[in-house]
């Protein structure tokens, strides 16, 4: 076997070296009839050790709809297709998220005489806006961006589509995320669509050279992605660690990084990624004549074997009302608030170190958790609002599979009045039925029920507790832990049960001295209701129960304590109050403490449980099925979770990113890894990151099941005066839809 002159040079340094290290007391070993023949040739060298094995861990080309489409220096957002929805906010407040087919062309319809969609401009110098469109009722559009006219065209009426063309001017096409406003005067009915104003297939905006172009009319063939010649697609992601692309080129393909601040990185297309974990980056394929990728995708390690899923007989959610997962030591290690109960529970469960609610507030976080839908789709979300009885709970998803169900809930707001009365064998709202509803009245009741059950059938237990809720009068053993001097202030909920909303709008001023006061009652809660959920969870061991039950434990919402200069709850969508403790046991499963680090959310619940119970999980439910994280799969793309507060926030949370949406117009953007306060604004300066999180946000509204239609209910005095008793004045702690505009 040849060897190159540097290597044997190389292996003949180091025998002479290895021979010159000898002890010199020990002399040179003779040859034994053992020892191979002495030989003039240089031994092979060892083979290279294996490549390590490796998972999908962003199936680009199954996940096109979320990359971006380029013609040379031109975007192109075709509107009909998936990846328009990262243009119109899924519709939340621009009146643009309907899609339809027209003539076999997917479009995007404006639902109204005017719409908006989101326009990024990256350079000065391609401010030349064409649009492919049909009026339904009048032709004539005048078009606006951030406001300001930029020209009044005319497409046809006739059913025929036409691409019309401006010039935005120099004050109008500055880089950075702008919107486009369209409006027609008047709107047409369009069968099967209702009253629609416009019908646009694609937006472009570059240069007038080719400003006719349209997208291609296929890019993707199963795994391959085909690029005519001059076309890029560009995806953006937080790179993970020990990342690799991978992707087989046929045809002069350039790939590029990009990043924002840093000039683009040209990289292979084996290239490893490792260099930028953390960062969100944009990697962008462009074919230099018509090209073809074949299994695009970015590699992580591979995780090893999967833990074995075992169906469960039976399913418990635990739902501690207003708890904050930063005071609980699973989350933070250094908080003061004593939970043994939990860690102990928590150390054969796992922990979703991102867990999310979909509201700030009971009502909608609560009918979310049991429905697997969004506030926005079953529209639980104002003072007044009832859960449509057209929403299926999973009780009655479950009763009907024959499980013995039963709920015992400690809020007023989760309540037959506001319908959620729906599928329980056994319902007892404390509240409303007048009965004392601290932990320990609960679990004296869970344990009773948990007899009288009938053995011969599975069974779905709701409980709902609510002591870490205002008003705070933990028992004085449990206060002196955090506070344990003397007071005489205004902080006391025995006298004002409303106190908390005396603060929150400023009627009653609290001093430092009153500030340490009020959090300690809150932990002095918190510390009280974990010796309370360890007896219940003692029972299920005490009947034979843990290792056939799966079990949830999480709260609706967090609660402030001047995080961002307020108290209580109701009125934000910062990560102390939708940022909730989520962890799941599930028996073969979750044995020994794991931790997960993706994004999830309480709408992932139902059909988390549905799926562990061996029931078939419905597609019309927008939340996803926590298994395979909880087998230890890496899933094939980012996984992101949407919030919303009324409608007027909206916000998601991928990875350690998230992007805070007040209006259309106004938004801000977070990295919770290095600024887990959320005081440190990005935006201004991560145009990629912004421009990845809203057309993530984009994406994810426009999936929502608009089926059911919002239901309202009349709060009589009685259930007024209980809400009010827990703290709730005006019987709401959310403003309305107007307010929150």
């Amino acid at each position: 076997m040849k060897r190159p002159l540097g290597s044997v040079l190389a292996l003949t340094a180091a025998m002479l070296l290895a021979a010159t290290c000898t002890d010199e007391d020990e002399p040179p070993a003779e040859p034994t009839s053992d020892d191979p023949p002495p030989s003039d040739e240089a031994p092979d060298e060892p083979a290279p050790a294996p490549a390590a094995p490796t998972v999908v861990r962003y199936d680009l080309a199954r996940h096109l709809a979320r990359a971006e489409l380029f013609h040379g220096d031109a975007r192109i957002i075709d509107l009909g297709a998936p990846q328009g929805h990262q243009h119109t906010l899924g519709g939340w407040r621009t009146r643009t998220g309907d899609t339809a087919v027209l003539d076999d062309v997917d479009v995007s319809l404006v639902d109204h005489v005017t719409g908006f969609y989101l326009l990024p401009i990256e350079s000065t110098d391609r401010c030349h806006l064409s649009l492919r469109a049909r009026g339904i009722a009048d032709g004539h559009v005048a078009l606006y961006v951030d406001d300001e006219t930029v020209g009044n065209v005319r497409v046809p009426t006739d059913g025929t589509f036409e691409t019309v063309q401006v010039e935005l001017p120099p004050e109008r096409c500055t880089v950075g995320e702008h919107d486009l406003r369209v409006r027609v005067p008047r709107t047409g009915a369009l069968p099967g669509h209702g009253s629609v104003g416009l019908a646009i297939d694609w937006i472009r905006l570059g240069t007038a050279d080719h400003a006719e172009q349209g997208p291609p009319a296929t890019l993707r063939d199963g795994d391959a992605l085909r690029l005519p010649d001059g076309w890029a697609l560009a995806w953006t992601f937080e790179v993970p660690p020990d990342a690799r692309l991978r992707a087989t080129l046929d045809g002069d393909v350039a790939v590029t990084i990009e990043r924002d601040g840093q000039p683009p990185t040209a990289v292979e297309a084996g290239a490893d990624l490792s260099r930028f974990a953390g960062e969100i980056v944009r990697l962008r394929m462009r074919a230099d004549g018509d090209a073809t990728i074949r299994e695009p995708a970015i590699l992580v390690p591979d995780p090893g074997a999967l833990r074995a899923p075992r169906r469960m007989r039976n399913a418990l959610v635990y739902l501690t009302d207003t708890l904050r997962a930063d005071h609980l030591r699973v989350y933070d290690p250094d908080t003061r608030v004593q939970t043994p109960g939990l860690s102990a529970w928590a150390e054969h469960a796992a922990t979703f170190v991102a867990g999310h609610s979909q509201e700030n507030w009971t009502k909608p976080s609560c009918a979310t958790l049991l429905s697997g839908l969004f506030p926005w789709e079953h529209h639980a979300t104002s003072e007044d609002a009832q859960v449509p009885s057209s929403v299926e709970l999973i009780s009655e998803r479950l009763r009907d599979e024959g499980l013995h169900t039963g709920a015992f809930v400690t809020n007023g707001f989760v309540s037959d009045r506001f319908g959620f009365r729906q599928g329980w064998g056994t319902w007892l709202n404390y509240l409303r039925q007048g009965r004392r509803n601290m932990a320990r009245f609960v679990a004296d009741d869970v344990e009773q029920w948990l007899d009288d059950r009938p053995t011969d059938r599975a069974f779905f237990l709701y409980v709902h507790t609510i002591d870490p809720h205002v008003p705070y009068i933990p028992p004085s053993d449990d206060l002196a832990l955090y506070d344990p001097d003397p007071y005489e202030g205004p902080v006391d909920f025995t006298r004002d049960r409303a106190l908390l909303e005396a603060v929150k709008g400023g009627r009653l001023r609290l001093n430092a001295r009153d500030r340490v006061r009020l959090e300690a009652l809150y932990d002095g809660e918190v510390t009280y209701h974990d010796r309370h959920f360890a007896r219940m969870m003692r029972a299920l061991d005490q009947r034979d129960l843990a290792d056939d039950t799966i079990v949830v434990f999480t709260s609706d919402h967090g609660e402030e304590f001047w995080d961002h200069d307020s108290v209580g709850h109701g009125h934000s969508v910062w990560e102390e109050l939708i940022r909730v403790p989520l962890l799941i046991r599930w028996p073969g499963v979750t044995d020994g403490a794991v931790r997960i680090d993706e994004a999830v959310g309480l709408v992932d619940v139902m059909p988390t449980l549905l799926e562990a119970l061996g029931l078939e999980v419905p597609e019309s439910l927008s939340g996803r099925s926590l298994l395979p994280l909880l087998r230890g799969a890496v899933e094939d793309a980012p996984r992101p979770t949407l919030t919303g507060f009324m409608n007027g926030w909206r916000t998601v949370v991928v990875g350690h990113y998230k992007l805070i949406q007040r209006t259309p117009a106004h938004w801000s953007v977070y990295d919770l890894e290095s600024d887990p306060g959320e005081t440190n604004d990005l935006a201004p300066e991560r145009p990629i990151a912004v421009r990845y999180l809203r057309g993530l946000l984009g994406m994810g509204l426009a999936e929502v099941d608009r089926g059911h239609e919002a239901a309202r209910t009349t709060i009589d005095d009685e259930t007024r005066a209980q809400l009010q008793a827990l703290g709730y004045e005006g019987a709401s702690r959310a403003p309305t839809d107007d307010d929150s505009e």
